[in-house]
């Protein structure tokens, strides 16, 4: 196959769709990314590689593997877009070409990707409960959090995702702060909001929303013990009704750790007790039966603030062997290095529509590594 820049050369739409892709994605551009070499298959399960960590010890000790440590990802989420192209669109450069359709397709994948990790934030049990009207401490206040936590925060990683209403009040807050120098005339003349107090802020589109439980009190107690690492507890009240639901939150007392309930159907009291309520993460202490329990339970947009480590997104490579030996039909993949993005880009012509058909693919997995190193900002 021809490698010349045209507007029917596969090649040049995975990169260019690479370049779009890279630009418009957002909290999938700003966490831990990895990906495979090798061709895949939806379902395939791929290792990527996670910064090493490492712990002190008294001296002399035993050296420690220098070799990061790795994660595994399924690769199950098997995306793509077609859209034709007409005759006479084909008569046009191929810069009109990628403006028109390629780039709109990759956005299209941009956002979805997003909406699906913006999902994640469902996991994380820690949050701050934004003001009204936008303030400065609706920054330091998840900055806080996340710093008792032990998040690092001087590594350059942080970000703070944020939906409409949260963008608009930083905006304006920024705008007009009148110690903020050059960074306030930036995002006058812009509208991006920048690094603020050590977090890169950046509007999105894809801030998820959480739908409470229909539990009838907030305050429980947990029925009979339960040990470090337990993840299921029944909770129970003198009276209670309704339901607790993947995503609500709930302190115990005396542990510093929050969680998060993570069943998948809503639990429902019965005989005033919520059965076989699981959680994360796994109970780091014991704890008695009887102690006291509160559950958050709020309507809330998650706009929400992470360290580049808090998940991970993979892509790999789909192969091009089959779809290359069909008839009227084009491929190409392209791996970007630099950003970790596969794309497969596939061109084929239907005679009786008059028109050419461009594919753009993407193979990928996402996943959770670890929900303490974020921090809803709940609004």
């Amino acid at each position: 196959m021809s490698n010349t820049l045209d507007a029917y050369n596969p090649y040049w739409y995975c990169n260019e769709a690479i370049i779009a892709l890279e630009a418009q994605l957002g909290l999938a551009g700003r966490i831990h990314r990895g990906y495979d070499k090798e061709p895949r298959s939806k379902g395939d399960t791929i290792v990527i590689n996670k910064p090493g960590t490492f712990v002190v010890q008294d001296a002399p000790s035993v050296a420690q593997d220098l070799k990061p440590s790795h994660i595994e990802v399924k690769v199950d989420q098997y995306k793509d877009v077609v859209m034709s192209i007409t005759d006479k669109e084909l008569t046009y450069t191929g810069e009109k070409i990628i403006k028109d359709h390629i780039r709109p397709a990759t956005y299209a994948i941009a956002k979805y990707m997003d909406a699906q990790l913006h999902g994640l934030s469902a996991m994380v049990p820690w949050y701050y409960d934004a003001a009204s009207t936008t303030v400065v401490d609706d920054l330091t206040g998840v900055s806080q959090i996340m710093f008792e936590n032990n998040v690092p925060m001087d590594d350059g990683l942080l970000h703070l995702g944020v939906g409409g209403t949260m963008r608009n009040g930083f905006q304006k807050l920024f705008a007009s702060y009148n110690q903020a120098g050059n960074s306030s005339t930036e995002v006058l003349k812009t509208g991006n909001l920048g690094r603020w107090l050590g977090y890169e802020i950046f509007g999105t589109q894809q801030v998820g929303s959480h739908v409470k439980g229909t539990s009838s009190v907030s305050a429980l107690t947990t029925s009979g013990a339960l040990a470090s690492g337990a993840t299921t507890v029944t909770l129970t009240a003198g009276t209670v009704t309704g339901t607790l639901v993947y995503g609500d939150s709930f302190a115990i007392t005396g542990v510093t750790q929050r969680f998060v309930v993570t069943n998948s159907t809503p639990v429902t009291a019965a005989s005033n007790a919520f059965n076989g309520v699981t959680f994360w993460p796994p109970l780091p202490v014991a704890v008695t039966s009887g102690t006291a329990v509160t559950v958050s339970l709020s309507n809330h947009l998650e706009n929400i603030a992470f360290h580049e480590h808090y998940a991970a997104l993979a892509m790999a490579p789909l192969s091009d062997i089959g779809p290359s030996i069909a008839k009227n039909c084009e491929v190409a993949t392209v791996i970007d290095e630099k950003t970790g993005i596969a794309l497969r880009a596939m061109l084929w012509y239907e005679p009786g529509k008059k028109a050419m058909f461009v594919s753009l693919e993407a193979l990928y997995g996402f996943k959770l590594l670890d929900g303490n190193l974020a921090c809803k900002l709940r609004k």
